[in-house]
This record gives structure tokens, C-alpha cells and sequence, in this order.
């Protein structure tokens, strides 16, 4: 039996070659043409994110991960644009799976903080013990620990963290005024003071550093010391309604009445809304024989919810 072997028709050969290479090259093409778009939704979404048009910035995350299943940059991204816009749920999604493919410092921080606006603050802690874990010296997770502890009231463990970066970065301002909260929350007013002094030395640019230590001062009735501090915190922002109107109070404890009565006016001048300024200048007016003036307060004080304002006004202006 002789096989017989057709000879190949070269023509037809070369047209297939060159029909396949076409297709390559269009398939190439399309592949190119898809990256580049993708290249540009991601750029779109993070210029929309940094303008805060969250929602935007999502809807071209989503088609960059719809184009590149497995590009985690953009179900990182996506999943910060989600815990800005609160939809914190889609947030842990897209972090989960961004940790079950690629665990870093940053996801397991990233996810921390969604779990902390959750107020599920055990989570939140051990995500940010696994991003120390992960990174030793990703000291910004040892700093959002802190702040979780102490959020959930374990004060003890907020100190001991913050302890930990006062021992690496000594002159850390911020660190020393978060350190000054805490020994507020429990009652620990000496220890805030220096603490507080300490934020002030190495930061004397912020009000409320100010403001805490005046409050701790005036607790401990050391009158002058707080003065000072509300002064200085008024000084530093000149809106700050709450060192006016405490400065006012110590105004009015001490007797300088004229004092007290100009700071309780500059308070009613940032926010006409709070029933006990009135109240108080109400009575500090009485008290000065300004009768008409009071009784306006004590009527103000009345309407906006105070309810000591009404036995007052039984009392002193209803004829």
C-alpha cells in the first residue's frame, strides 16, 4: 500500500499564518486597549476620592476590578473609598479579601480602623497588633491601638502603649496630650498636668492643650493657673466658646463681675443657643441690679430648656 502525502499548499499556508497573526495582534491590541483603560478608570478614581466624590470613585474601582479581576491595588482602594463613605460592611469585605490574597501592615491597619467606626473595638485591636506583628516599627498602628484601648476604657493597656511610643519618639507632642486624656478620664489630674506640660513644651501652637490643663487647674482650684490657660487658649483661637464661658465662671466665682459679664456676652455672641449662658449672665445681671436685663436672661434661659431658669424667674421677675 503506497500512502500518499498531499503536498502542502504554501498560498494557503502563508494566508493562514498571516489570518492568525492578525488575530493575535487584535487580540494584543485589545488586551492593550483594556489595560489602558483600566490604567485610566484607576487614575479617575483616585483623583475622585481625593475630591471626596466617594460614590464616583467606588463606581471606577469597581470597573477597574471588572476589566482586572486580580488587581488589588484598586480592591484597596475601593475598600478606603467604602469606609469613607461609611459603608463600612463593603469596606471589610473588599479588605478581607484583600488580606487573604496579599497581608500587609497596611490592610490589617486599614481594616482596624473600619472595625473601630464600628465600635468593635476587640477587633480593631487585634488587627492592629497584627499589623505590628507584621511590621515592628509601624509605629502609627501602635498609636490607633492606643486610642482603641482607651476608647473601650481598658486605660491601663492605652498607657502602657502610649508609654511605648513616648520611648520612641520623646518629644511627640501629640502623644503626651493623648497621655493627658487619659489620666483625665480617670481622675488623675496632677498626672494630666504634666503630662500636658510636656505636650506644650515640645507643641505651644494648639488651644486645646490649653484648654485641658485650665480645666484641670480650675478643678483643683488653683483660680489663677486656669485664667492663664483659657486666656492663652483664647488667644490661640479666638472662637473657643467653652474657655470663654468657663473663664466667666471663675470670673464670676472670684468676683470680677465686669470681667465675667463680658466674657458671658462674647459667648452668647459665638453661640446664642446654650440656655445656661444666659442663665448665668441672668443672674450675674441681678446680682449687678441690672433688674430689666436679668429678667430678659432669665426669660432667654427659659426658652432654650433651662429648667432652674423657670423657679428663677418665679422668684425675681414676675411682678
Amino acid at each position: 500500500m503506497i500512502l500518499i502525502v498531499k503536498r502542502p499548499n504554501n498560498k494557503q499556508n502563508f494566508m493562514k499564518i498571516k489570518n492568525l497573526s492578525a488575530l493575535i495582534i487584535f487580540v494584543i491590541s485589545i488586551h492593550i486597549c483594556n489595560a489602558q483603560n483600566s490604567d485610566s478608570l484607576f487614575s479617575s478614581a483616585f483623583l475622585k476620592y481625593q475630591e471626596g466624590d466617594f460614590t464616583g470613585s467606588i463606581t471606577d474601582y469597581t470597573a477597574v476590578i471588572s476589566a482586572k479581576p486580580d488587581y488589588i491595588n484598586a480592591y484597596y482602594n475601593r475598600a478606603v473609598a467604602y469606609d469613607n463613605a461609611k459603608l463600612y460592611d463593603k469596606a471589610l469585605s473588599d479588605f478581607n479579601h484583600v488580606i487573604s490574597l496579599q497581608p500587609s501592615s497596611d490592610a490589617y491597619l486599614s481594616r482596624g480602623q473600619v472595625y473601630e467606626h464600628l465600635t468593635m473595638y476587640n477587633k480593631a485591636i487585634a488587627d492592629y497588633t497584627l499589623a505590628l506583628e507584621s511590621d515592628p516599627s509601624f509605629y502609627i498602628a501602635l498609636v490607633a491601638r492606643a486610642d482603641a484601648y482607651f476608647k473601650m476604657g481598658a486605660n491601663e493597656q492605652s498607657l502602657k502603649d502610649y508609654d511605648k511610643i513616648i520611648g520612641i519618639f520623646p518629644k511627640y507632642a501629640p502623644i503626651y496630650y493623648k497621655l493627658g486624656i487619659v489620666y483625665d478620664s480617670i481622675k488623675e489630674l496632677e498626672q494630666a498636668i504634666l503630662a500636658y506640660n510636656l505636650a506644650i513644651r515640645y507643641d505651644s501652637s494648639g488651644a486645646n492643650v490649653f484648654y485641658n490643663r485650665a480645666n484641670d487647674y480650675n478643678k483643683l482650684t488653683k483660680y489663677e493657673l486656669a485664667l492663664v490657660d483659657y486666656t492663652k487658649a483664647i488667644t490661640l483661637d479666638s472662637t473657643f466658646v467653652n474657655a470663654y464661658f468657663n473663664r466667666a465662671l471663675i470670673y464670676d466665682k472670684i468676683g470680677n463681675n465686669e470681667a465675667a459679664l463680658s466674657d458671658y456676652t462674647k459667648v452668647i455672641l459665638l453661640n446664642d443657643k446654650s440656655p445656661d449662658v444666659y442663665y448665668k449672665r441672668g443672674i450675674l445681671n441681678k446680682k449687678l441690679g441690672r433688674h430689666e436685663e436679668a429678667c430678659a436672661d432669665i426669660k432667654k434661659a427659659i426658652a432654650l430648656g433651662n429648667k432652674e431658669a423657670k423657679k428663677y424667674y418665679k422668684l425675681n421677675c414676675r411682678k
